[in-house]
């Protein structure tokens, strides 16, 4: 029998991940941008979901630090979209779970 090592560096990142959706708003926002794709602005996401831009970019910014979203800057606007290879590898079944 075989037993798999895991690197510290992926315990880390689960760890990280776990933490990061530990926050009701924050699966929100990650159905959000599963269910919607384009036009994914701070304010878009505020708007659809009752909470302010300022609110929403300090959420992202944790789900960026964990992976699990890009965040694209176009001027003074902040546009986030979902980094799917990170729920595949560590959460695969996740996305549609939602």
């Amino acid at each position: 029998m075989t037993i798999e090592q895991y690197s510290l560096k992926d315990d880390e990142k689960r760890a990280k991940i776990f933490k990061a959706l530990a926050e009701v708003k924050r699966i929100e926002i990650i159905r959000y941008l599963h269910l919607h794709r384009d036009n994914n602005t701070c304010g878009s996401i505020g708007e659809s979901m009752g909470m302010d831009k300022s609110n929403v970019s300090y959420h992202l910014k944790i789900l960026y630090e964990a992976d699990l979203v890009s965040v694209i800057r176009n001027g003074q606007n902040k546009k986030g979209q979902l980094r799917e290879d990170t729920f595949t590898e560590f959460l695969p079944g996740f996305l549609d779970s939602l």
